[in-house]
């Protein structure tokens, strides 16, 4: 076996049981969608599942990067933990939680033993794996000691849980999926819209996020309006990255991870290779041809003549 084969072999065993879990996660994450009837509660569950797809294509990349293949079955605990799931979804949505907060936890495990053993490109990609499973299992740490009421689970949380939820009762706002205490107060939409529901730290942080100029005219619009807009843009995906990062990154106890603007992204290219130029002592802007004999000539000629290109253009 050559070095890159062991190599493969070797990323392949750190990078399988992870791919597994997550993908048993995603079953077991619509085995409980099936039978969940809040509408919060199904945001919040979609939004983990596609933390887990986008830890799934990542660790699917990195192994391919290498010239593995992976496996993208989930085999035989996609089905034991789907069935898992329905069996607790029937129970209560404490049980879903509790187990869905079981899982997560195992994987924080795996993620964490395989970022000490990793370096360079696979590093990077198991901290920021590892990122989103912290935060999920935060998430569902925060929601369980909301509904059980123990001062047990709320210990094990990173900030009070009164910074996760103001209300009595465990809401999930659709855009961080907690409820927290803001100025402008909370934002919720019944029939005849979708069931909408923004807390109020979400409301507060939604209109800094406005550009300055809408930002001037908000206190002039009306009221159905104003809301219509911030629910809009609270739900777009830039505001709930904006989220993840400024906001459910710190309550996981993680430092905030803040997301790069497109136009600066845009300029954020790697350094380019010098284009081949002239020769030193070479005369810049000149280039010598030689031209042959009989009509290829002709041709030449007309082709690089500036009044035949004056004249066609």
């Amino acid at each position: 076996m050559t070095s890159q084969q062991a190599a493969i072999a070797s990323l392949r065993e750190t990078v399988q049981p992870l791919m597994t879990r997550e993908i048993a996660g995603i079953a077991a994450i619509d085995a409980a969608l099936a039978h969940e009837s809040a509408a919060d509660y199904v945001v919040m569950f979609q939004g983990a599942k596609n933390g887990k797809q986008a830890n799934v294509e990542q660790l699917t990349t990195l192994l391919r990067m290498q010239g593995g293949i992976p496996d993208e079955r989930g085999g035989i605990r996609k089905v034991l933990t789907m069935t898992q799931a329905a069996v607790s979804s029937r129970v209560s949505t404490i049980a879903t939680l509790r187990a869905m907060q079981l899982a997560e936890a195992a994987l924080v495990k795996l993620y964490s033993a395989a970022l000490d053993e990793a370096s360079g490109l696979a590093e990077r990609a198991f901290r920021k794996a590892l990122g989103r499973a912290m935060v999920h299992a935060h998430l569902l740490t925060a929601h369980i000691a909301k509904r059980s009421g123990t001062e047990a689970d709320a210990k094990v949380l990173p900030a009070p849980l009164l910074d996760y939820f103001a209300g009595a009762d465990a809401r999930a706002c659709m855009r961080c999926h907690l409820d927290r205490p803001g100025r402008a107060g909370a934002l919720e939409r019944r029939n005849p819209h979708p069931y909408t529901y923004i807390c109020a730290a979400c409301h507060d942080e939604v209109l800094g996020e406005f550009p300055t100029d809408l930002a001037s005219q908000m206190d002039r619009w009306p009221s159905a309006v104003r809301e219509a807009k911030v629910l809009q843009h609270a739900i777009g995906r830039v505001s709930k990255l904006n989220a993840i990062g400024r906001v459910l990154y710190p309550l996981a106890g993680l430092p905030p991870e803040v997301p790069v603007p497109a136009a600066e992204r845009a300029v954020i290219v790697p350094a380019m290779t010098p284009t081949p130029g002239p020769a030193q002592g070479e005369r810049a802007g000149t280039i010598d041809i030689e031209i042959p004999n009989g009509l290829e000539a002709d041709y030449i000629r007309n082709l690089f003549s500036a009044r035949e290109v004056w004249r066609n253009w």
